[in-house]
This record gives structure tokens, sequence and C-alpha cells, in this order.
């Protein structure tokens, strides 16, 4: 929903990744502790919070690492039946 932090346009695409939502702890010393979920071969969402869950759509929102800045990422994940 969000490309380093500012809103995508009308007419973006959003980054797109299929998997599984994984989720661990990091212990850095930059950030200290904290909650992090990630699909394999994506960007890690740090100190992750759900914004809102509707029908089949979970919207968390969280820190990203993008180069050397922390921005406001949002991802939309769209829940798949197997």
């Amino acid at each position: 929903m969000r490309n380093a932090g500012c809103w995508l346009t009308w007419n973006e695409k959003p980054r797109e990744f299929t998997g599984t939502l994984n989720s661990s702890s990091a212990g850095k010393d930059e950030i200290g502790m904290m909650a992090s979920i990630f699909i394999s071969e994506g960007p890690k969402l740090y100190d992750p919070r759900v914004k809102s869950v509707f029908g089949n759509e979970l919207r968390i929102v969280g820190v990203e690492k993008v180069d050397s800045a922390w921005v406001l990422q949002e991802w939309s994940c769209e829940i798949l039946k197997v």
C-alpha cells in the first residue's frame, strides 16, 4: 500500500508476494527487541499492528527498513483457502 513510506497513487500497483506469513522477534542492537512478520523472499514488517480485518483481507501496519531509513509501511494481506 506504500512505497518507502509514501502512499501509492491510484495508478501504481503495490508489490505482491505469495506465501506463508511468518513471525519472529528481532534482537538487533539498532532496534532492540521487536516483533516482525515476513513472507520468505519478501520484506520484513517490524512492530506489526492489525489495522482491520474484513472478509478474507487483513490490513497490517508497521515499519520497514529501506536503505538506512525506517519508514511506515502498510500491508494488505489476502487470506487464500488451500
